[in-house]
């Protein structure tokens, strides 16, 4: 089927989809959650966390070669030129139209989480020019001691052209400040009003009025008050402070202009 067809058949006005990303373990469950509870679609192969697996092989294989050429997420695909990205586009289409054979009836909209949809942006936009995307974001300092490292593992060697040392918190910093940097400038820039960035301390903190403000934005009908059961606060949150503070201050420093950006100061958020 050609792409033009593909397009026409995609793009109808209902038919956008809600993307969810963000640097693994930022709070993305919760938001796909709440989705979820408003009645959108958001998959049916999900791992534990709500990832839409149908995604992990197509991410493994698209975005290191697209991090080689761009080193950066905030790109315009058309500026690229010939490449791998053509048939990814493709393949992107290809997936969609399975994931969406599953839709039932009557969903309020459909969508996907999956954290590092966040690096191929640009890929889903050339197929879905009115997509969603909420963009979540948390303290790059607590996510410099996370145990899912699985984004720097994968990625850090192709986005910076370095090696990657295992479990390295100033590697894993670096990459948390470029990718959500490049990632804000890019919506911020190409989606406007369709991009949201949610903080999770907000989402933990404040639940009542950042799930309202999800669910406005989204346009769908949900009690805020009510789903706030599905906000469970993790005992990792600020676990940054339990850290030698001479780390924490060098990443911090390391760190400062992307934390200063979402929020987050030296000493708490």
């Amino acid at each position: 089927m050609a792409i033009s067809l593909l397009k026409r058949f995609f793009l109808e006005p209902s038919s956008s989809p809600f993307v969810i990303g963000g640097t693994g373990g930022s709070g993305t469950r919760v938001v796909h959650a709440v989705l979820g509870q408003c009645g959108v679609f958001m998959g049916r192969n999900l791992n534990e966390a709500g990832d839409a697996m149908d995604f992990e092989p197509f991410l493994d294989e698209a975005i290191n070669p697209l991090l080689s050429r761009t080193r950066s997420l905030n790109y315009n695909l058309a500026d690229l030129g010939p490449g791998p990205w053509d048939e990814a586009v493709e393949k992107i289409q290809a997936i969609i139209r399975r994931y969406r054979a599953e839709a039932p009836r009557g969903a309020k909209g459909w969508g996907w989480k999956n954290p590092r949809s966040m690096y191929v942006l640009p890929l889903i936009h050339q197929v879905f020019p009115d997509f969603r995307f909420i963009h979540l974001v948390r303290d790059g300092k607590d996510m410099a001691f996370s145990g899912n490292q699985n984004q720097p593992i994968k990625h850090f060697t192709a986005y910076f052209d370095e090696s990657y040392d295992h479990f390295s918190p100033a590697h894993a910093i670096r990459l948390w400040a470029r990718a959500n940097g490049d990632v804000a400038d890019w919506g911020e820039k190409t989606l406007k009003e369709r991009y949201l960035r949610l903080r999770f301390e907000d989402l933990c903190l404040k639940p009542t009025d950042t799930i309202q403000q999800l669910i406005a934005w989204a346009e769908l009908a949900g009690d805020a008050e009510n789903l706030t059961s599905l906000v469970d606060i993790p005992s990792s949150l600020g676990r940054w402070k339990n850290e030698d503070s001479q780390v924490v201050a060098s990443l911090h420093e390391a760190a400062q202009p992307a934390l200063a950006r979402f929020g987050y100061s030296a000493f708490g958020t």
